[in-house]
């Protein structure tokens, strides 16, 4: 099928969201999104239409500048009706071809290690994995609280949260998990965050619901926890964070994000896999002009 492009406007956010209320079974949260999206002078976001006058959307995505040599793709969505018929491999092509001719100096995304389409996608462009981290879940009732937690645990700022990232194993490069996205670490946001550390072993971000412009978001009632560092550290820091976040009534559905040596602790405290088998969220870099 032959697709004709343009950049996005106001005008178009009925047509996004016509397209949106079809994934992910009606939770996407690209409508929460977009008109953020749609300000931010960093990005280019586009749609695919049938017709050489742009009046029948199909699809659309979106393309973020980091930093002039970072360019993040996201938001790509597919009309329900016209899916498996290569229109996610076209869309996708026209975000890497317009990151190379901004100079880029790679293209990255982040999925679901069980979204096999997109995975699909990764590999037709050549991306490649750089990184990925596992996701638990759990709702309040099922968390148990084995211990108390150590009081070796400090809240601490973004800035300080921002140097001590660099002295953690969080894989090549400086991007960090935040939650169902990845961000260099000069880009993290404090939005709805809070960082805490035990001693120099671990470090924890809690995001909570709210709004964080242009990423994935919690839902509301809904937190999640990043960590990062050695799996006791983390242990403790996922324990007090619980026993602080189960005093708050709103709080009743969690996900960990974390690095496998670090879940296989989580699960003691009740946190499980979607459908019982380990999966995360990973990272892919293509590096353009290949």
């Amino acid at each position: 099928m032959k697709l004709y492009f343009r950049e996005l406007t106001y005008k178009d956010i009925p047509a996004i969201k016509d397209i949106s209320k079809d994934i992910w079974e009606g939770h996407d949260y690209v409508p929460h999104v977009i008109e953020e999206w749609l300000k931010d002078k960093n990005c280019m976001n586009y749609g695919a239409f049938k017709d050489e006058n742009h009046t029948e959307m199909v699809a659309f995505s979106r393309v973020k500048l980091y930093n002039k040599k970072i360019a993040w793709l996201e938001g790509g969505r597919v009309k329900i009706s016209y899916q498996k018929q290569g229109i996610g491999k076209t869309i996708a092509k026209y975000g890497i071809d317009y990151a190379n001719k901004l100079n880029a100096k790679v293209a990255q995304y982040a999925t679901s290690s069980q979204n096999f389409g997109s995975i699909s996608i990764a590999k037709y462009f050549r991306f490649r994995r750089k990184k990925s981290m596992n996701v638990l879940d759990a709702e309040r009732k099922d968390i148990k609280l084995s211990r108390v937690p150590s009081r070796k645990i400090d809240k601490i700022s973004i800035n300080e949260a921002k140097k001590l990232y660099k002295t953690y194993d969080i894989g090549p490069g400086d991007e960090l998990c935040v939650g169902w996205s990845y961000i260099p670490i000069n880009y993290l946001s404090d939005d709805e965050s809070e960082w805490y550390i035990h001693n120099s072993d671990a470090i924890l971000q809690k995001i909570k619901f709210e709004r964080v412009q242009n990423q994935k978001y919690p839902k509301e009632n809904e937190v999640w926890l990043i960590v990062y560092g050695k799996p006791k550290g983390a242990y403790e820091l996922v324990q007090y964070t619980m026993q602080q976040e189960l005093k708050n009534k709103e709080s009743n559905y969690f996900e960990i994000f974390c690095h496998p040596n670090i879940a296989n602790l989580i699960e003691k405290i009740g946190f499980f896999y979607y459908e019982g088998e380990p999966f995360g969220v990973v990272l892919l870099e293509k590096i353009l002009s290949e």
